[in-house]
């Protein structure tokens, strides 16, 4: 898929460059019609470009067009991933590739941004040229983060007998020259960074810290949001159902010892930032990092958690886990709390009393909200943070419940029209399990309906009043009145630039013109 503008970015350990050549990579190319168009009949066509082996990751560049294509085949068994395979810079104007080198996946890693392409190997950072593949320039720093606009990477100084320290480095793109330094602390690892403005980054990394691109200046203020040298057996086995609920997480690994993302989410308003960490929960000025007030956490309670603003309210729900590594790790105590924006006094704070069982979804209706753990789902009054009524479903019968139904998911209606499914019933709340059964409850928490999940759709992707809609292997266009236009076999990896739709399928990168889907059903 492609790559995101901030990319989870592992610290490599030893790698040997390769060298890059004039493309001998042969791509054949076919057009053919995957689509007809329900209205006027009228077949679609993708124009397919095929490359000699499976394609593992790309990139396209939309000012200079030029596509990187990462080529990595599987085992014989067909089960697992080769290390090695290559990289290939084609033009998809002149649908040629220009250049290729071989790639270890094992030890290297990629990124790329408009017209600049970052590979990281044996604790070096290389700049390479996008017409030749070869190096222009290389620096003994993990660079993982890139701001494209002002052409300036950022990374971890490198020293060989220390490894990374936590000396920050600016470093310029054109010619590897850094530009700044900054000390900042990356014992617990990196939970997310996010612009604020043009050029100033919020960095979340033991605490907030501000950094400007361009000098490397700005504020901190620092938090607890790990734990070293913690020691359990108690590994949680429903890592799986929880990744998904950390939309937003950047990790930059840590030690095997180190219990890190004992943190929540960050937000704000127009003046002012808001965070629960390991020991409190504060508010800060955004412009200069003060702290305006922070209420303590009850010792040994804190975990991941997130946190929302309602009116004149801070609400905080504490899942009671964190992470080791990559695994996840009972840790904490499930609460939900409420505290005064203005000040930072707690309204309430209710403990959920569970062995073992952390929160794992919550969903707001109102003034109520709904939690779901394992085996259960509870709902409590935002007002005052009672329980109202809670229900078991035991995991034999239903399945491990995993989550609540978002708004991206859409069923079809007997009209043949769609409907995101919570909007259906607005009085009931979806949760699916796994079993691949989506349940609707009631005001009670009662079952009231039983849906297949094969039978829903995932909004994937929504462009100028289309919505495009997967399931299983195909995608289903739909107008702003929820009509069907198009079904064509496409993956829920597909995007959008331009007026081009473009979705890869093992070997194959496939272009979609959509005007001739939009035009021949006067979508504007």
């Amino acid at each position: 898929m492609m790559k995101k503008l901030i990319p989870v970015f592992v610290l490599l350990l030893f790698a040997v460059n390769s060298i890059a050549q004039k493309s001998p990579v042969v791509v054949t190319h076919n057009e053919k019609v995957i689509g007809k168009n329900p209205i006027t009949n009228t077949d679609i066509k993708v124009f397919e470009h095929i490359f000699p082996e499976r394609i593992y990751d790309f990139y396209l560049d939309t000012l200079s067009g030029l596509l990187n294509i990462q080529l990595r085949g599987v085992t014989k068994n067909g089960k697992y991933l080769k290390n090695t395979g290559s990289v290939v810079q084609y033009d998809l104007k002149d649908r040629r590739a220009i250049w290729d080198k071989q790639f270890s996946f094992q030890t290297n890693q990629l990124q790329l941004y408009n017209n600049t392409i970052i590979e990281t190997s044996a604790n070096k950072s290389y700049c390479l040229d996008i017409n030749t593949g070869t190096d222009l320039w290389e620096v003994k720093n993990n660079i993982y983060f890139v701001d494209p606009i002002v052409k300036i990477g950022v990374g971890y100084k490198y020293k060989t007998l220390e490894g990374y320290t936590n000396t920050l480095e600016g470093i310029n793109l054109d010619n590897g020259e850094v530009i700044w330094k900054r000390e900042l602390n990356r014992e617990y690892g990196w939970n997310n960074i996010r612009y604020l403005n043009d050029s100033i980054v919020l960095v979340i990394s033991s605490g907030l810290n501000t950094i400007n691109i361009k000098n490397g200046l700005g504020w901190e203020y620092k938090l607890v949001t790990g734990e070293k040298d913690y020691t359990t057996t108690a590994i949680a086995n429903t890592a799986g159902v929880a990744l998904g609920l950390l939309t937003g997480t950047f990790v930059i690994s840590t030690g095997h010892d180190v219990v890190r993302d004992i943190v929540s989410n960050v937000i704000e308003d127009s003046t002012d930032l808001y965070i629960a960490s390991k020991e409190k929960i504060s508010k800060v000025d955004k412009t200069n990092g003060t702290e305006i007030w922070s209420t303590i956490l009850p010792k040994g309670m804190p975990s991941k958690s997130s946190i929302f603003m309602n009116d004149s309210l801070i609400f905080m729900i504490n899942y009671a886990y964190a992470y080791m590594g990559n695994k996840l790790l009972d840790y904490g105590k499930p609460f939900i709390a409420a505290f005064n924006k203005e000040n930072g006094k707690q309204k309430y704070l209710s403990i959920i009393v569970t062995e073992k069982d952390p929160i794992l979804g919550y969903h707001l209706k109102q003034d109520t909200l709904y939690l779901l753990f394992n085996e259960r789902v509870s709902k409590y009054s935002l007002i005052d943070g009672g329980r109202l009524v809670e229900k078991t479903f035991n995991a034999k019968e239903f399945g491990s419940l995993k989550n609540f139904i978002g708004r991206q998911v859409f069923t079809l209606k007997n009209d043949s029209t769609f409907s995101r499914l919570p909007l259906v019933d607005s009085t009931k709340c979806y949760i699916y399990s796994s079993k691949n059964k989506v349940y609707a409850l009631d005001y009670n928490l009662n079952i009231t309906e039983t849906i297949a999940i094969d039978d829903l759709y995932i909004n994937y992707l929504s462009s100028n009043g289309l919505k495009f809609l997967s399931k299983e292997s195909k995608t289903i266009i739909i107008d702003s009145l929820n009509n069907k236009i198009a079904e064509l076999p496409i993956s829920s990896n597909a995007f959008i630039i331009g007026d081009k739709l473009y979705d890869i399928q093992e070997k194959s990168f496939f272009e979609i013109n959509l005007k001739d889907i939009t035009e021949l059903n006067n979508v504007p």
